[in-house]
């Protein structure tokens, strides 16, 4: 199953696939599309800052979004609009700040219309005003960022609902003007960000797109790697996004448990606080099937929790108790599972949620696998009934023809 950091993935668009080197490939490409960005000798350093007062705002903002605390958030974006209002910078927080929200509930099948038609409205404001400092000759390496950034945002978001060619057409033009604008300042090392994602992914994710993946062309891992640590290490305003791009690059697809763990310590060593960083360590254990950790995690983060909750997350509640439950069965402790699968449906103020789909669904595998079959295709019913997510109802209709054993309830478990 697909985990927590698919939430924030693809700020480009993945693409055809290509085999994996440790080598960069060389490729004859247009400028348009992929290849190393070609910085002009004459280029500008100049370092990466907003209108007065701006840079301070952004920085509080983004913090409250990482935070979950999208009003204050919005409150501070809102204030660079006022502070700059000819300036993409406003607009685009504003439209990252959609995204983020979106992604807190992409697992409820219902109607986001208002957050999409306030993302798409922000995002096109950030071309539109990109589009005039370009046309008049103006800080060139601001617009080219914002004009890229947006655009990518934009793929990210139609990838995300499967719409591959406006992700396909939004992805490719954020990858050329973000390429544009590291040629003409390569001080803007927050391009680097979407550079790095979509040369990554390019190479390596392509054969799970099927037919929407045939629209795209090659990337390179190792540039794209380098990019987004680049990103990472110099970055102004994207420093935290890269980290959570980079554990999900090393622990889905690099398996490099002990640089995605580097990565999650690092990401609470910035905010102690933030239980937001402690479901990313849930993760990372998840992938690396260290079940007992995933256990030990669980039950901290939510002793932690008793004690002082962060607004904004409990929304998640349920994917730690699925978390736990999943790590039990794993350890093939089914009626222990089975109790905190319970907690999970019977103690979440959102029982709309896709976790909890998956709750009734692992607790009826949990019952399955302790003998229980009767109670078993209660949950089975009750999760072939509700809105699917992640394949929720072909897994539910097949338990209630057969009940799986271990080895096939883990395998659901584990694939990405």
């Amino acid at each position: 199953m697909n985990t927590l950091l698919l939430l924030s993935m693809l700020c480009a668009v993945p693409v055809q696939a290509q085999p994996l080197s440790d080598k960069p490939t060389v490729q004859a490409l247009t400028d348009d599309e992929l290849g190393p960005a070609l910085v002009d000798i004459n280029a500008s350093t100049r370092p990466f800052t907003l209108a007065p007062g701006a840079d301070e705002r952004y920085d509080r903002g983004i913090a409250r979004m990482y935070r979950l605390e999208f009003d204050k958030a919005e409150e501070e974006f809102r204030e660079i609009v006022k502070l700059s209002p000819e300036s993409p910078a406003g607009y685009f927080a504003l439209a990252a700040l959609s995204w983020w929200r979106y992604s807190q509930n992409f697992d409820m099948q219902g109607s986001y219309k208002a957050i999409e038609d306030e993302f798409i409205s922000n995002s096109d404001k950030v071309i539109d005003l990109s589009e005039k400092m370009a046309d008049e000759g103006r800080d060139l390496d601001q617009a080219y960022f914002f004009m890229g950034s947006a655009y990518g945002l934009q793929g990210r978001w139609y990838a995300v609902q499967r719409s591959w060619w406006r992700a396909y057409t939004r992805g490719r033009k954020g990858r050329k003007f973000l390429k544009k604008c590291v040629e003409v300042n390569p001080a803007i090392y927050d391009a680097f960000l979407g550079l790095g994602i979509f040369d990554y992914y390019a190479a390596t994710l392509p054969g799970a797109l099927g037919l929407g993946a045939k629209l795209f062309v090659g990337g390179d891992r190792r540039r794209g790697m380098d990019y987004v640590r680049l990103a990472k290490e110099k970055g102004r305003f994207f420093k935290v996004e890269a980290r959570f791009f980079l554990i999900e690059i090393y622990s889905m697809h690099e398996k490099d448990f002990k640089a995605a763990y580097a990565e999650t310590e690092g990401l609470r060593a910035l905010d102690p606080t933030n239980m937001l960083f402690r479901v990313g360590e849930i993760m990372t254990h998840i992938q690396a099937q260290d079940w007992q950790a995933v256990l030990d995690e669980s039950e901290a983060f939510l002793g932690a929790w008793q004690v002082s909750p962060q607004k904004g997350l409990e929304t998640q509640l349920a994917m730690v108790y699925l978390s736990a439950g999943d790590a039990l069965i794993a350890m093939k402790r089914y009626e222990e599972a089975a109790a905190w699968l319970t907690t999970g449906i019977e103690g979440t103020g959102f029982p709309e949620k896709g976790w909890v789909t998956y709750c009734y669904l692992r607790r009826a595998q949990a019952l399955d696998l302790s003998g229980r079959r009767a109670e078993a295709l209660a949950d089975y019913r009750t999760a072939a009934a509700r809105p699917n997510f992640w394949d929720s109802k072909k897994y539910a209709k097949a338990g209630l023809k057969k009940a799986p054993d271990h080895k096939e309830v883990y395998r659901q478990m584990t694939v990405d």
